[in-house]
């Protein structure tokens, strides 16, 4: 693991160290000389023992526990994480300073989930900033990475690039790879189920996905997850039951209804 970055500018120091002691925000941003900046503070990262069972039960990709780490720790990985994908020239903020305690980053923008859920973008917008997102992710993958929390929030949109952000979450060693990167996957199709107000395909994310990664063999995990789950779209198919399910799960059973159709 890495180590601590210092501050090159005293005045700046002083003024994040008392903006970080007067927030109560694990997540903030200010100003300073012109530019903006977000401190991110050190939280640990753990999966409590119900998540744990529920993998035991059922061992759905998106439940792996996540590695138990302290905040120090966290920040440590983060920070190094993201150093790393900016040598390998994934778009990711700039690392300005960092401590036992909290890291500052460059501002790289509003988060994608925000422009695809509550801007005013048209389709050919959206269409344009779901295919960066996509792009963002596969790029990561065929450098024999994984982000590790591959939600729309969790990318960001900035003069016409896309920024991998919350790099936090790591795994056991025994997990491998290509299941983390399959969880990638299913994290940004399950983001993508909030979206109500513009038209996409869950086919045609999963098609632009394979065409620009090496990980055509996904279809098929993702048709064996949508027939392990059949019983859901059985449900789903009932006009009845369909009326009186909650929205996510609706949403969730379009997605998997798709999924069978790959």
């Amino acid at each position: 693991m890495g180590n601590f970055i210092p501050f090159e500018d005293k005045d700046f120091e002083t003024l994040v160290k008392q903006e970080f002691k007067n927030s109560q925000k694990e997540i903030f941003s200010l100003e300073y000389q012109n530019k903006k900046y977000w401190i991110k503070k050190g939280r640990k990262t753990s999966s409590n023992i119900f998540h744990k069972i529920f993998y035991r039960l059922l061992p759905f990709e998106v439940l792996i526990p996540v590695e138990t780490k302290t905040a120090v720790e966290s920040i440590l990985f983060e920070t190094t994480k993201l150093k790393k994908f900016d040598t390998l020239g994934v778009d990711v903020p700039k690392v300005i300073a960092s401590n036992e305690e909290f890291f500052v980053l460059s501002d790289c923008g509003r988060d994608i989930y925000g422009y695809l859920k509550y801007s005013d973008a048209s389709q050919k917008q959206f269409d344009l900033y779901l295919k960066k997102y996509i792009l963002a992710l596969g790029n990561i993958h065929n450098l024999n990475e994984y982000h590790g929390g591959a939600q729309s929030r969790n990318f960001t949109y900035s003069q016409n690039k896309v920024f991998a952000i919350d790099l936090e979450d790591s795994f056991d060693k025994s997990v491998d790879i290509i299941t983390l990167q399959f969880r990638d996957l299913l994290l940004l199709l399950l983001s993508m189920s909030k979206i109500k107000n513009y038209d996409f395909s869950y086919k045609e994310i999963v098609y632009l996905y394979v065409e620009e990664t090496n990980n055509s063999h996904f279809i098929n995990k993702l048709k064996d997850l949508s027939k392990s789950l059949r019983f859901l779209i059985f449900l789903y198919n009932k006009d009845f039951i369909k009326n009186i399910m909650p929205r996510d799960l609706k949403d969730f059973c379009r997605l998997l209804k798709e999924l069978e159709e790959l």
